[in-house]
C-alpha cells in the first residue's frame, strides 16, 4: 500500500516538475510512511510514497525495467505476482527485485495496455514509457483504490489522493456545481466527478492512455462486469455454495501474502466471520481480530457476537469502545477525503483502525459481500414494493397521496411513492439524502437530476433486467467502490494501515453476478448462497443471525454535546453566509431532526460535513479551518 503522484509534461519545453513533485508527495506521506522516491525528466515525473508490505528491503519505487526506459509507480497490491512473474522470467525478463509492483513495468512490456487483464488484485498505478513517449494509468476493476487526475496548461497531473493534485499548487480552486448536487443526493461524490471543478476521478476498471508526443489522453475501460462470461448452464444452491467457498477460500489464501504482520476486522457478522473462518484455515498461528462497539447504545453494539466468532475460530481478538467523544475528530477525518464524505461511520472506523496498526501492517475485511450477495434489507424491501406496482397506477397514486397527507415521510407513505418509480428511481430513492421536494426548500430553482440521470445510465448498463439485479448492479458501480471502500481506504490509511478486500477478488465477482437472483434474495431472506457456503465454517447463530451492520448511536451522541456543535456550525448566519441554501429550511431541519433523529439525521451529517469541507478547502486564506480543530471549537 502507497500513495502514488505524478506529473505528465503533454506539451514541450515544459519546466522541471522536481519540486511541485515534492510537494505532493508530502501530502501524500500518511499513506506511506516507509520510504520516499522520485523519478523527474524531460518528460514529467513518478512519486512514491510506501508503506512496505512486500519485499521490504528493496522494493524502493519508481522501479524501472532492464533497460532504465520504461517506469511504474503502484499503490496496493498484486496478489498472482508470483505467477506473473515465472512466466515472465520464461519469456526472458529479467528482474532486480522480490517486488509484486515489478512485474507491472515487465508485463506492460510483454502486453502493452493489455497487460491489465492479467492482473488480480487491488492497484492504481502509472508507467512511463520514455522510449514510446507513453503513459498508462489505470485502476483496479472494483475500484478498490483510488486514482485522481487533472489537466492544466500543457500537463495533467494525478495522484492517489485529490490533495496530492491541490499540493502541486497549479490547478484553479473551484466548486463543480453538478458534484456539489450529486453530493447532496447521494452523500459522496461519485466518479467521475470531484467536487473540485477540472480535477477528475478515474472510474473502476478504467484506464487513462496517453500520447505524450501528441499531447492526447483517452480514458476508457479496460473492464466491465457486464461484458464477463457468463456462468454455463443452470446452477443447483450446492453446487454454487461450493463453488463460492472455493473462491473466497482462495481469494482470502492470496490475500494473506505479506512480509509483516497481518489481522482481521471482525464485527460477528456473516461477511467478516466468514472471513477470518479462512484465515484461520490457512494459517499457523493465531489470527488476530479487532472490533468495535458502542457502550452508550447497547442496540447498535455487535462486540458479543465479535467474541462468540473469536471464540469459535481461536483468534487472538481486540476491541475498543466508540464514544460520542470521538465526534470531535471530524474535521481531521473529512480532510482525509478532500471532499464532503457524510458517512458518521468513518469514525469507529477511523478508531478500529487505530487500534489495528497498532499491532499489524495488513487487515483483510468483509467489504463487498452486501453488494455482490444481496445482504441489505432495502433488496428485500424493493423486490416488495416492485410487486405494488402491480397494483393499477390510479390505485397507488391514490393511497400515496393520501398517506403523504396523514403520515409524510412515513414508511408507509414512502413505499407507496417509490411503488411509482422505475426500478433505477427506486435504487436511488434508497439511498438518497433528499428527495426532491426537501431539495427543492433547501435550493428554490435547483434540482437533483444528476443523480437520476446517472442512476439511469448505470441501470441501462446492467446485465440482468429483473429488478433486484439492477438496484444491487447500480450499489456495485458507484456506492461500493465511491464510498464504501472509499471509507474504509482513507481511514485505513490516515493511520497508514493496509485494507485487503476478499470479497472484491474478480473472479468471485464475476461468478457471483450471473448466478440467479433466487441465489442472493429469495423472499425475505437475504445473501441465500453465502449463507449455504460458509455453514460449514461457522456457528449457526452467526450464519443465520439477521444482519445488523456497522451503524452510530446518532441519538446518543448528541445528547452528548454533539447536537451544540452542529448547530452552532449550521446557525442561520452562517448558512446566510455562505448562500448555497435557505437559513429558515435548515433551521427547520434542525428542528424536525431534534423529534425525528433518523432520515433526518443523514441530511443533517450531510450538511454539517459540507460546511466544514468549505471551511477547510474552499475559504479564503486567513480563514481556512485547520484540520486538526475540534469540532466543539468550530465556531
Amino acid at each position: 500500500m502507497c500513495g502514488i503522484a505524478g506529473i505528465v509534461h503533454l506539451e514541450r519545453d515544459q519546466p522541471s516538475s522536481s519540486s511541485e513533485l515534492s510537494a505532493m508527495g508530502r501530502a501524500l506521506r500518511h499513506r506511506g510512511p516507509d520510504d520516499t522516491g522520485q523519478r523527474v525528466d524531460s518528460g514529467g515525473g513518478l512519486l512514491n510514497t510506501r508503506l512496505s508490505i512486500i519485499d521490504m528491503a528493496t522494493g524502493h519505487q519508481p522501479i524501472s525495467n532492464e533497460s532504465a526506459k520504461t517506469h511504474v509507480v503502484c499503490n496496493g497490491e498484486i496478489y498472482n505476482h508470483r505467477d506473473l512473474r515465472r512466466e515472465l522470467k520464461q519469456a526472458g525478463h529479467q528482474f532486480s527485485t522480490h517486488s509484486d509492483t515489478e512485474v507491472l513495468v515487465h508485463l506492460y512490456e510483454e502486453h502493452g495496455d493489455g497487460m491489465l487483464e492479467h492482473l488480480n488484485g487491488m492497484f492504481a498505478f502509472a508507467i512511463h514509457d520514455q522510449v514510446a513517449h507513453r503513459w498508462l494509468l489505470a485502476r483496479d476493476r472494483l475500484g478498490i483504490k483510488p486514482l485522481f487526475y487533472a489537466q492544466h496548461e500543457g500537463r495533467l497531473l494525478f495522484g492517489s489522493e485529490i490533495k496530492a493534485i491541490l499540493a502541486a499548487d497549479v490547478i484553479p480552486i473551484e466548486v463543480d456545481e453538478e458534484a456539489l448536487e450529486l453530493y447532496l443526493s447521494l452523500r459522496y461524490v461519485p466518479s467521475p466527478w470531484t467536487m473540485f471543478k477540472g480535477i477528475r476521478r478515474l472510474p473502476p476498471g478504467h484506464a487513462l492512455s496517453i500520447d505524450a508526443r501528441e499531447g492526447q489522453v483517452r480514458e476508457w475501460a479496460w473492464w466491465e462486469p457486464w461484458r464477463c462470461p457468463r456462468s454455463g448452464g443452470s446452477v443447483d444452491a450446492d453446487t454454487a455454495a461450493d463453488e463460492v467457498r472455493e473462491l473466497l477460500s482462495d481469494s482470502v489464501r492470496m490475500r494473506l501474502m505479506s512480509d509483516v504482520p497481518f489481522g482481521a476486522f471482525l464485527s460477528g457478522g456473516l461477511d467478516s466471520s466468514g472471513v477470518v473462518a479462512l484465515m484461520a484455515q490457512h494459517m499457523d498461528e493465531p489470527v488476530q481480530t479487532f472490533s468495535i462497539g458502542f457502550s452508550e447504545e447497547a442496540r447498535v453494539d455487535e462486540r458479543a457476537h465479535a467474541r462468540a466468532v473469536s471464540e469459535h475460530c481461536g483468534t487472538m481478538h481486540r476491541e475498543v469502545d466508540c464514544t460520542a467523544e470521538r465526534v470531535e475528530l471530524l474535521p481531521q477525518l473529512l480532510h482525509h477525503f478532500d471532499e464532503p464524505f457524510a458517512d458518521p461511520i468513518i469514525v469507529p472506523t477511523h478508531q478500529v483502525s487505530a487500534l489495528a496498526r497498532e499491532h499489524v501492517k495488513v487487515v483483510l475485511t468483509g467489504e463487498g459481500a452486501d453488494e455482490l450477495f444481496g445482504g441489505y434489507t432495502r433488496y428485500v424491501r424493493d423486490r416488495s414494493i416492485a410487486r405494488l406496482g402491480m397494483a393499477p397506477g390510479f390505485l397507488r397514486s391514490f393511497l400515496a397521496a393520501a398517506a403523504h397527507q396523514i403520515a409524510p415521510g412515513h414508511s408507509v407513505s414512502r413505499a407507496l411513492s417509490m411503488s411509482l418509480q422505475s426500478a433505477p428511481e427506486r435504487a436511488l430513492s434508497w439511498v438518497t439524502a433528499f428527495e426532491a421536494d426537501e431539495y427543492a426548500a433547501l435550493r428554490p430553482g435547483a434540482s437533483l437530476s444528476a443523480a437520476r440521470r446517472l442512476y439511469e445510465q448505470m441501470a441501462s448498463e446492467a446485465p440482468v433486467g429483473n429488478d433486484l439485479e439492477t438496484l444491487m448492479f447500480c450499489e456495485q458501480r458507484s456506492r461500493l467502490p465511491e464510498c464504501m471502500l472509499t471509507r474504509t481506504d482513507r481511514m485505513s490509511m490516515a493511520v497508514s494501515l493496509e485494507g485487503r478486500t476478499p470479497f472484491l477478488d474478480h473472479r468471485l465477482v464475476e461468478y457471483v453476478m450471473w448466478l440467479p437472483h433466487r441465489l442472493k434474495v429469495d423472499g425475505g431472506e437475504e445473501k441465500v448462497v453465502l449463507k449455504k457456503a460458509l455453514a460449514p465454517l461457522l456457528p449457526a447463530s452467526t450464519t443465520q443471525r439477521k444482519k445488523q451492520g456497522l451503524a452510530v448511536p446518532f441519538a446518543q451522541w448528541t445528547r452528548h454535546g454533539v447536537e451544540q456543535s452542529i448547530r452552532r456550525v449550521l446557525s442561520p448566519e452562517h448558512v446566510a453566509s455562505r448562500g448555497l441554501f435557505q437559513p429558515g429550511a435548515v433551521a427547520g431541519l434542525l428542528d424536525h431532526w431534534g423529534a425525528h433523529a433518523s432520515r433526518q439525521s443523514q441530511q443533517v451529517w450531510s450538511l454539517l460535513c459540507l460546511e466544514l469541507w468549505f471551511r477547510q478547502y474552499i475559504d479564503g486564506s486567513g480563514q481556512q479551518l485547520a484540520p486538526g480543530t475540534p469540532l466543539s471549537e468550530v465556531v
